[in-house]
């Protein structure tokens, strides 16, 4: 910005050297605030050093709430700055690189600094520039410090310089544009309910009538599945008309402001096993809350399930855990037991890499093992392989969820969502509530993660769910897809109080002997 402003000092007009001057106040603010982080508080999570500020507290403490930030944002539209000065950036980067090896954006790769030559710098902070402008409510900025674990590569947001980022409470806001412009809007997506989630995040405060609608629509969707069980009926519900009936899978409700559309899965039922672990093969029960999953007794006896299930799950078998630093935890764990020694004489273990750049190697590594000889793949839910990966056939036999993947509460920006969904009910807005909101976050990284097997037809899986409360919380159960708790036809091992460790694993067997006598 600076080298551009003296480059072209004596052909600007006035007018656009001052709103230069002013683009530059802003970030060398920014800057500065940045250089001087505040002191790191023992009780924040990962010990983080981080602060959640209104948008007015953060113009205030920059000094730069006399600054006329739309008139920044219009200029910066009508001049096309970004993409000038990022042309300006690219030519002064070509001629001072020119004569050595490699461009520097390639330099940059491989130092993990990457540095677009396509998106310019100036468009990001105009975007978060334009955020600044935003209502007090609709969300909050968060500066970032790096800390000696993020720098590490430990738990927590992996950082190497200070951000500035901005936390948007209200998706509705950005939302009702969409809304106001189009005739109409489909979202399309396996992990859409409960639809009463889906309308706080993109209609609470915008739009009242869709708002309920989607709840009313939720609430039908509940009841049909609830009551139909193994049933075959007609369940489509329009607003002012009798229901008519269909298949107990598929579920409509139409109204004027909003239709809604559920279905069962592609397979057929008997190609996928549902499974509630509450203990493993030695009695002990399987509880991975926080306060307990991290003790040895509780380790093991994962570590001896898993054991006894890479002896009956053929090819592939995926175990997503809550966190990369309890995959460590167990890694470390099973390696001084000397149980990670009896998995790999079972299959080979492969281990979900945190670096991206790894990511494909791993893959190629992992499927080719696991459509040969057998292969285990410790994964994290909501990792970089529990959405949008496809473990087709053999990839993934059998998917293991490891206990309940609840955010961490302590998360200043968690809280302030919650805060603000509880303030809307209590304000009548409609929505749901922070508790609400807590509980689908778990229970829709749950549902990714095990759409990660089944992903065709003629596809079969077994899904283990290690953890007491799959069996003993309803709520938690009916968090589940309903043609994975045997609504429609689907088998389930492990829900009734006489159901023990040895019959599930039978049932596991059996599930697979007739999958292989049927192929």
């Amino acid at each position: 910005m600076t080298l551009y402003s003296k480059k072209y000092a004596s052909r600007l007009a006035g007018r656009n050297l001052f709103y230069l001057g002013q683009i530059r106040k802003c970030l060398v603010a920014m800057i500065q605030y940045l250089k001087t982080p505040p002191s790191p508080s023992p009780s924040a999570p990962d010990n983080t050093t981080s602060k959640m500020m209104s948008v007015t507290e953060f113009l205030f403490a920059l000094k730069l709430d006399n600054i006329n930030l739309f008139k920044i944002l219009r200029y910066l539209d009508r001049s096309r700055l970004p993409q000038k000065l990022l042309g300006f950036t690219n030519f002064a980067t070509s001629v001072s690189t020119s004569g050595t090896e490699g461009g520097e954006e390639e330099k940059n790769m491989e130092g993990d600094e990457f540095m677009s030559k396509h998106i310019s710098s100036l468009s990001i902070v105009q975007t978060f520039l334009t955020c600044l402008t935003s209502t007090q409510h609709e969300g909050k900025v968060v500066p970032e410090w790096p800390t000696r674990d993020s720098l590490s590569g430990g738990r927590g947001r992996s950082m190497k310089h200070p951000t500035l980022r901005y936390v948007s409470l209200q998706p509705s806001s950005s939302f009702s544009d969409i809304l106001n412009e189009a005739h109409a809007v489909i979202l399309a997506g396996g992990t859409l309910r409960p639809f009463s989630h889906v309308a706080t995040e993109l209609l609470a405060g915008k739009d009242d009538k869709m708002m309920q609608a989607a709840v009313d629509a939720e609430s039908h969707v509940s009841a049909v599945l609830g009551s139909s069980n193994n049933a075959t009926q007609m369940n489509t519900k329009e607003a002012g008309t009798k229901s008519m009936p269909q298949s107990s899978s598929i579920v409509s409700c139409v109204s004027s402001d909003l239709t809604t559309f559920t279905c069962g899965h592609v397979i057929p039922p008997s190609n996928v096993l549902t499974v509630c672990l509450s203990s493993g093969p030695t009695s002990t029960k399987l509880d991975f809350r926080h306060s307990s999953r991290s003790s040895d007794a509780v380790c093991d006896e994962l570590g001896r399930t898993l054991l006894n299930l890479s002896a009956v799950v053929p090819s592939g078998l995926i175990v997503f855990l809550p966190s990369y630093s309890y995959e460590d935890h167990l890694v470390n764990r099973w390696k001084k037991i000397g149980l990670l020694d009896q998995l790999s004489r079972k299959k080979s273990v492969h281990r979900e890499p945190k670096s991206s750049a790894d990511l494909e190697a791993a893959m190629s590594k992992y499927s080719k093992e696991a459509r040969g000889s057998g292969a285990i793949l410790l994964s994290v839910v909501g990792g970089k392989m529990s959405e949008g990966i496809n473990f087709a056939d053999d990839m993934a036999r059998c998917v293991l969820i490891v206990g309940l993947p609840y955010p961490d509460i302590t998360d200043p920006e968690l809280q302030e969502k919650m805060k603000s969904l509880d303030r809307s009910v209590q304000e009548k807005k409609g929505g749901i509530s922070g508790n609400a909101y807590y509980h689908n976050l778990c229970m829709r990284a749950v549902n990714q993660s095990i759409g990660r097997a089944i992903r065709h037809g003629n596809d079969y899986a077994a899904v283990v769910l290690a953890d007491a409360r799959y069996a003993s919380e309803s709520r938690i159960w009916l968090g589940l897809p309903h043609w994975l708790r045997g609504s429609s036809g689907s088998q389930t091992i492990g829900r009734e109080q006489s159901a023990s460790y040895g019959r599930s694993l039978f049932g596991i067997r059996t599930f697979f002997k007739e999958r292989t006598q049927n192929s």
